[in-house]
């Protein structure tokens, strides 16, 4: 008896304790989750706030965080972009960071639920027989962006296009890698660093690859004799070119190819032989913003690696080393010359054996010769050929927007030749090399000579955010040329802003029509311009180009009319387990093919609206 007595009591008094103990620990998890969130808060406004509520337009907006996973922010301060930052903070801030800006807690083990149970129209013995339809940057080693033989869509049935199928990458806020199209498959990078195999028929993916880094540039595509598809050649943002079997998603090799800290890989790489040849820029024009960085000690490359072995062939770099040349205002030793970084894709002249790149601006003094220039190279040694410099003088960085110290005394006027040099031939056949420049200018260069200047024009203000930014396509009688010009701009901006889609005669400079956007936005708390900053693209009836506002839109190349928009700014539902959302489209441009248009949809930098989509429009009822 006594003993069930006790067992009685023992019974009821562990649900007494723990019932008067209920309040306790959750008045206890509640001060820990205000305390968390005040430290996170607290760091965030010493650390983080400047940038991102407006003093650094570059910098996500806060409003953007809303979007992250706290895995993200964590190894973004750990690792990315945002280290420098994170070193002065201890990890668990870091998760008080992260805790304060996205609402969540920082769970190692959260996975995000994806799923790719769809069926696939791909069998083993099938996969990846076709040849590449678009491959790379410009679709072929010019860069043209055109689709000369485009057949299918037409000015007559273009505005039947419709959404056909979408995929949303997990754990993302922008697309900017641009997908790369067979018959079959589509290769695409996504912000995480995963490469997708995906079913052109369903869009459900056949295999994926996991890279360190996001994988921000095309995937240029290295085929067999036959031109069917063997490896995949790519880039990602720490610094790493990979080859990847194409057939099966498996790892052939991986090379760091710059020896700075804040190397990055931007441009798309492009192969030629045996050797695929990798463009180098870096984050450091954005460090050096920081009062106490010693600026700046980066110079952009150009690196050629052998395609079977992943082994360096050669690397030319477009400064001397930099040396120390004065001290800063806030006691700090500068260096120079440096920056003249390769944000684009190389471009190939076979006959010629030569490489094309444009270069960028010099991050401190002394500018040198080859900052805003394009450069030729010799394709087997990386020697300098020629260099046809557009803008002299030209040293610019962070520190320029923010008025800190480590602004060069050039102070800009930071116009980067961002876009990937186009080789085309005139109407004439005459070979021309056309750049367009932040500057608003367009220049036409003779190959044949040096790069001496053929023509030039100005289709837009220009500026740090204005003129050319991405890319253009040449159809081989008219330049398609997109302008950004957003009203951000410094006061390097000459002219009228002329923000959208213009058309050049390609032999002359002339401009033949010019389609400035009307201003469709809607209030936001994300920026809105109708500007064009990502690549156009083109075939013999039609322009395609998307905005900054989200809308992609098909243009008449005879004459610029709007043939068919749709606006890519909005939810397009669940997609593979996870809500797929358009934005701004701020980089990569349309991919056509066989009567299709691919796009990717969401930047969630500069201020501009998030994303994580790419979007597969054909024909009604194809």
């Amino acid at each position: 008896m006594k003993r069930d007595i006790r067992l009685k009591i023992a019974r009821l008094s562990i649900p007494a304790i723990f019932f008067s103990l209920t309040p306790v620990l959750a008045l206890s998890q509640e001060f820990q989750n205000n305390a968390e969130l005040a430290d996170g808060e607290s760091q965030y406004q010493l650390f983080c706030a400047e940038c991102h509520e407006g003093a650094l337009l570059e910098a996500p907006q806060r409003a953007a965080f809303a979007l992250y996973t706290p895995k993200r922010i964590v190894d973004v301060l750990e690792f990315g972009s945002m280290a420098t930052s994170g070193m002065a903070l201890t990890r668990q801030q870091k998760r008080n960071v992260a805790y304060y800006l996205s609402g969540e807690r920082y769970d190692e083990a959260r996975t995000q639920a994806i799923s790719f149970s769809c069926e696939s129209s791909l069998d083993s013995s099938s996969f990846l027989s076709q040849p590449v339809v678009w491959n790379g940057w410009g679709s072929e080693s010019g860069n043209s962006r055109h689709q000369a033989n485009e057949i299918i869509l037409n000015k007559n049935n273009v505005d039947q296009l419709e959404l056909k199928w979408a995929f949303a990458f997990p754990d993302a806020t922008r697309a900017r890698s641009q997908p790369v199209v067979t018959v079959e498959v589509t290769f695409i990078g996504s912000q995480e660093g995963t490469i997708y195999a995906l079913d052109n028929v369903t869009g459900c993916p056949w295999w994926t690859f996991s890279a360190d880094a996001e994988v921000r540039g095309a995937i240029y595509v290295d085929t067999d004799d036959q031109g069917v598809p063997e490896t995949l050649l790519f880039g990602d943002f720490s610094g790493s070119a990979y080859a990847v079997n194409a057939q099966t998603g498996e790892l052939n090799w991986k090379k760091e190819v710059h020896e700075h800290a804040q190397a990055t890989l931007t441009g798309s790489v492009i192969a030629h032989g045996d050797t695929v040849i990798v463009p180098v820029s870096s984050l450091e024009v954005l460090l050096a913003a920081r009062v106490k960085y010693p600026c700046c000690s980066f110079r952009g490359a150009l690196v050629a690696l052998s395609i079977r072995s992943g082994e360096e062939l050669w690397r030319t770099y477009t400064t001397d080393e930099p040396r120390p040349t004065i001290i800063s205002t806030a006691g700090i030793q500068q260096f120079g010359p440096s920056g003249a970084p390769i944000w684009s894709s190389p471009t190939i002249d076979a006959g010629r054996n030569l490489v094309y790149v444009g270069t960028g601006e010099n991050y401190s003094s002394p500018a040198n010769g080859y900052s805003d220039a394009v450069l030729a190279m010799d394709i087997s040694t990386g020697e300098i050929i020629w260099a046809a410099q557009l803008t002299k003088d030209d040293a610019w960085n962070g520190a320029c927007s923010r008025g800190t110290p480590n602004c060069p005394e050039e102070d800009g006027p930071d116009y980067d030749i961002g876009a990937s040099p186009v080789l085309t031939r005139d109407e004439n056949g005459r070979e021309l090399i056309v750049v367009g420049q932040k500057s608003g200018m367009v220049y036409a260069l003779d190959p044949a000579n040096s790069g001496k200047l053929v023509w030039e024009q100005r289709v837009g203000s220009g500026g740090t955010m204005g003129g050319i930014h991405y890319g253009m396509s040449s159809s081989g009688e008219k330049l398609f040329v997109g302008v950004s010009d957003l009203p951000t701009n410094n006061p390097y901006n000459v002219g009228p802003a002329h923000p959208g889609i213009h058309a050049l005669n390609l032999s002359t400079g002339e401009v033949l029509w010019r389609n400035d956007l009307p201003d469709k936005c809607e209030e936001s708390q994300f920026l809105c311009w109708q500007g064009i900053s990502a690549a156009v693209s083109s075939t013999p009836d039609l322009v395609f180009a998307g905005g900054l506002d989200g809308i992609l839109r098909a243009f008449d190349a005879d004459d610029g009319n709007i043939l068919w928009e749709t606006n890519t700014r909005q939810s397009f539902g669940i997609r593979n387990g996870i809500e797929a959302r358009g934005g701004s489209i701020e980089s990569d441009g349309p991919v056509i093919v066989n009567g299709q248009v691919f796009i990717t949809s969401g930047y969630e930098k500069w201020a501009e609206a998030p994303g994580n989509v790419l979007l597969v429009y054909s024909l009604r009822g194809e």
